[in-house]
């Protein structure tokens, strides 16, 4: 679920512009009202760069770095807002907070739109902004200055209670409720920690520096708020190439951990890509290891029973949380399964879990997998491997990544394709990467 946080800056007509230039930072936190706070805590910090502001709208640059309870990919940690002329954000490139609950994760817009008041601020002046009425409630100072304490909220209670600063359009500190999952209920607060203005040069570097990088994630292709970013070789070998001109350009502005960030990420995913291709090398062409593994339903599958058909193995957590998509690409494997149900093609789903080497821990990894395969209705079996299998297979995560693993073993017993992580999907085939490799070992067999 999304969920708005916070407005950054408002604007009133007794308020005066912000100028191109300045330079906003933010911290706050997200806290969950149940639990221990400890645990639940979230830490964030949210800067803000004014490329532009006037009658027309703004033009804003953000980064954010997040702090507990996961958080976003570097692609995902800055990007540049534009403001119409009625102030609001345009674009899907906004900052947000990535939470990760045990159920799964939840994204939390940070919405930098400008709130445009029909006359100056007062109290007991009331306006309007979407469905929510906000309300001048008093003065009040907030970190030493003199601010106007607005409350928003509808006619079930105050969602979001903001102290704006008397002398300029920004929020000097906010509290919201914000609600996650299945009615969770979160304290999300920040305030305005430091304020500058850049020179006419700095600024000009900074938004070079801003437009480099977002010219480099446009050609990655990497859609907006993706959680788990896995580079191609195409796309790390495009990331090395035009990384460290960039990272040089950003340094001392606030681009400069991102570009760090994006930079290493792109060395460990080449060595970790080599390393998964060495795996790979190792075991294609070779006969697949045998197994004898239960089902959930406490039946055997013996690979010495799958001799001369094709055999389809999907190595993942199958646990239904966190539940968060692409689910294991496990939807895409039951339209495989279904569509090769009459061909000598078996395809198993193997439920990776070393809960499954106890036995007073067993019982919660079937439970789990029982209720993943019910929800997704797969039509597949779903194996029960304890890691030892796919230690055989070769178990990508020693080299840093992570399942699913896709292995297809052909008529004869050796496997013909290995694949670590999610396929990209093809719209009319599905995981066509995978079809292809079920169709060429069907064909060798014939």
């Amino acid at each position: 679920m999304c969920a708005s946080a916070f407005l950054l800056l408002t604007s009133a007509l007794a308020a005066g512009p912000i100028e191109a230039g300045t330079q906003l930072t933010y911290r706050g936190a997200m806290i969950a009202e149940k639990g221990d706070p400890v645990l639940t805590r979230k830490n964030f910090e949210l800067q803000l760069t004014v490329v532009e502001f006037g009658d027309a709208g703004a033009e804003l640059l953000w980064t954010l770095s997040e702090e507990g309870r996961g958080g976003w990919a570097w692609p995902d940690r800055f990007g540049r807002l534009q403001l119409d002329a009625n102030l609001r954000a345009e674009g899907d490139r906004g900052p947000s907070l990535l939470y990760e609950r045990p159920e799964g994760l939840s994204i939390v817009n940070l919405l930098a739109p400008l709130v445009a008041a029909e006359a100056p601020l007062k109290k007991g002046f009331e306006w309007r902004v979407d469905r929510l009425l906000h309300k001048v409630e008093d003065s009040a100072s907030k970190k030493d200055i003199a601010a106007w304490r607005v409350t928003a909220g509808t006619l079930y209670g105050v969602k979001r209670t903001l102290w704006i600063d008397k002398q300029s359009p920004r929020v000097v500190a906010m509290h919201e409720n914000v609600t996650i999952g299945q009615g969770e209920r979160h304290d999300l607060e920040m305030e305005l920690v430091s304020e500058k203005t850049l020179t006419d040069d700095e600024l000009r570097k900074v938004d070079r520096a801003f437009t480099e990088m977002e010219a480099l994630r446009d050609k990655l292709e990497q859609p907006p708020r993706t959680p788990r970013v896995v580079w191609s070789e195409e796309q790390i070998a495009l990331l090395r190439d035009k990384l460290e001109p960039i990272v040089a350009l950003a340094a001392d502005t606030p681009l400069a951990a991102v570009a760090a960030d994006a930079a290493g990420d792109a060395k460990d995913q080449k060595n970790r890509a080599n390393a998964v291709g060495a795996l790979a090398k190792r075991i294609i062409g070779q006969p697949a290891p045998a197994f004898e593994l239960s089902t959930l339903d406490r039946k055997t599958v013996d690979s010495a029973d799958l001799k001369g058909k094709v055999v389809v193995l999907h190595f993942w957590e199958y646990r239904d949380t966190p539940l968060e998509e692409p689910y294991g690409q496990v939807g895409y494997l039951d339209f495989l399964h279904r569509r090769h149900a009459a061909d000598k093609v078996a395809v198993f789903g193997v439920n990776v879990d070393e809960r499954l080497a106890a036995e007073f821990t067993r019982g919660k990894s079937i439970a789990a997998a029982k209720k993943l395969k019910s929800f997704m209705n797969l039509g597949f079996p779903v194996l029960l491997d304890d890691g030892a299998l796919l230690k055989q297979f070769g178990d990508p995560r020693v080299t840093g990544a992570k399942l699913p693993v896709f292995v297809v073993i052909g008529a004869d017993g050796a496997v013909t394709h290995y694949h670590v992580g999610f396929y990209d999907v093809d719209r009319d085939a599905g995981l066509k990467e995978l079809e292809q490799a079920v169709t060429a070992a069907a064909e060798t067999s014939e």
